[in-house]
């Protein structure tokens, strides 16, 4: 299925009856009136706006000799430009390209700057033998307005400027499939404001337009900080302007990267128009119905759909229709699309929210049925397979008072939706060692989403194993996912565990780091310090972090 089948598929929510039922209060009115979903629909990633395929990237040599590399910043050491290893053939850094979206967040137009970059890894480390290639993709999310005035209205050549995009999301994704990536960046904004998170990388784009010899290029940096002013703030000061480019930058076409930061935003989103020709064509305009309310074609054409794989077997499909049917007030129709949706649980970890999202909508619906009992059941359901959301929360606190959770209302053992991957994912493995080692193999290759799966699946086969590593591994992925109060957790663990004398002296340093990085990120500073302390204490002595951990120790 094409990219943009995905761009809508957050509009699966449901929202609670607000009418007052016979003999309730004011205060359970408003608690009704809570079960609304929270977090609205998920925003509209556009397709590719504009595109920069082309830069030369520059560095300035410990020799004191400049090198040059197409698409990526050389080594300073000039031995690792030399090299005939292939990680070190990627340069210091490297993009296969950099393009921009937007999307439109409360009324705003936002900028989504990818870029795609080749990585990849080592089947023996150790020897740096046998490299299997990979592709990377970062994204940033930040206002348009930001963007666009990297290259300022008053722009004079030969004079460097910097801009801070404050970005409002960022994350970074290992060999991707690029047909979920807008719903996953519309996911990850919605994640940021529902939860009113603040992002932990910021990203400052360095611009230095040159002019000479009757030529003109653009020289810029995209510079990813940590989202604290103390970090950030020196490279926005006046007097470290002229510092920007003394040692590496990008250089390219003025013209093309005038066109990339400059490119025309769209005000809106365009919906699907026309006559549908195809099953793909049927899943869109049902979902281009539902969004401008015209329910009882979306039934139509979502039901059209459904007749044909892949979205025979897409839970989305019946979810969409659920909620349509749930609109024109077809509530018996709507519980069985309810069913058939959870029924087609996804293997794919990106879609694991939404899924969860539809067994809380089903939990809505069914409390708009006054089945209390069974809406009770859905929520807490929802909430014991790890849905993070401050409407399901609020729905049990208000609700659910008494209710005895006795067991999920949906069997995690059920078939699981094929249409999208064959993948069957951890759930059906049970193999302790296989599901440990697949969760290592994704953590070293920064799928996060994934290994924090399969080291879940660990401790459930064996909760009896106080396995040093397995929570070191859990709680380092749930720190890379911004769940930091999750990471603590784990790790604590995890050093609770090292008192057997489990975990490699090696690794204290990363566990005490990784725990400080967690606190640093909650506010807790003194705990945060003491933390690095225990870290540097276990040998954890590299440049950047010691630089960092001075800072915070000030």
């Amino acid at each position: 299925m094409k990219q943009y089948i995905f761009l809508l598929f957050g509009l699966l929510i449901v929202s609670g009856v607000s009418a007052q039922y016979p003999g309730q209060s004011v205060k359970d009115k408003q608690s009704t009136d809570n079960l609304a979903r929270s977090m609205g629909d998920l925003p509209m990633v556009s397709e590719t706006r504009a595109m920069l395929e082309f830069a030369t990237g520059w560095t300035l040599q410990d020799n004191g000799k400049w090198v040059s590399g197409q698409n990526q910043i050389p080594w300073k050491d000039p031995d690792l430009n030399k090299s005939s290893k292939h990680s070190y053939k990627l340069g210091k850094e490297n993009f296969i390209n950099l393009e921009v979206r937007d999307v439109l967040i409360n009324n705003e137009m936002y900028a989504v700057i990818i870029m795609r970059f080749k990585t990849g890894w080592y089947e023996f480390p150790m020897l740096m033998e046998d490299w299997h290639k990979q592709v990377g993709i970062t994204y940033y999310v930040c206002k348009l307005s930001k963007f666009q005035a990297v290259i300022p209205e008053k722009m004079e050549f030969n004079r460097p400027y910097i801009e801070n995009l404050e970005v409002l999301c960022d994350n970074t994704l290992i060999n991707f499939d690029e047909r979920y990536l807008n719903s996953t960046i519309a996911y990850n904004i919605h994640q940021i404001l529902t939860l009113k998170n603040i992002t932990s990388h910021n990203l400052l784009i360095a611009f230095l337009p040159v002019q000479g010899g009757g030529q003109t290029s653009a020289r810029f940096r995209l510079i990813q900080v940590m989202n604290k002013e103390k970090f950030y703030g020196p490279y926005l000061d006046i007097k470290n302007r002229d510092k920007l480019f003394k040692g590496s930058y990008y250089e390219s076409d003025f013209a093309a990267f005038r066109s990339f930061i400059n490119y025309s935003g769209g005000s809106y989103i365009q919906a699907f128009t026309g006559v549908p020709k195809s099953a793909e064509e049927y899943y869109k305009r049902g979902l281009s119905d539902y969004a401008s309310g015209n329910y009882v074609q979306a039934i139509t054409n979502l039901t059209e759909a459904s007749k044909y794989p892949p979205y025979s077997t897409f839970f989305l499909t019946y979810a969409y229709r659920a909620n349509a049917r749930q609109k024109v007030g077809d509530n018996a129709m709507a519980m069985m699309d309810f069913d058939q949706a959870i029924t087609l649980k996804p293997a794919e970890a990106n879609y694991y929210s939404a899924w969860l999202t539809v067994i809380y909508n089903r939990g809505v619906a069914k409390f708009n049925n006054k089945d209390k009992n069974g809406a009770c059941a859905d929520w807490n359901t929802a909430l014991q397979f790890g849905l993070k959301d401050v409407a399901n929360d609020q729905a049990i606190k208000d609700h659910c008072k008494g209710y005895r959770f006795t067991g999920p209302s949906v069997a995690m053992t059920q078939t699981v939706s094929t249409n999208l991957s064959n993948s069957s994912g951890p759930d059906a493995m049970t193999d302790y060692y296989k599901v440990y080692w697949e969760g290592v193999w994704k953590y070293e290759h920064g799928n996060f989403q994934d290994a924090l799966l399969y080291f879940n699946r660990a401790i459930e086969l064996r909760p009896q194993d106080k396995a040093f590593m397995v929570y070191y591994y859990r709680g380092t992925c749930k720190l890379k996912l911004n769940d930091y109060s999750g990471a603590i957790s784990d790790l604590d663990m995890s050093l609770a565990f090292n008192s057997n004398n489990q975990g490699d002296a090696s690794m204290m340093k990363s566990v005490y780091y990784n725990h400080g990085m967690a606190n640093y990120m909650l506010g807790n500073y003194a705990m945060a310090c003491s933390d690095f302390q225990k870290a540097k204490a276990a040998g954890m002595n590299t440049a950047e972090s010691e630089d960092f951990m001075n800072q915070v120790c000030k």
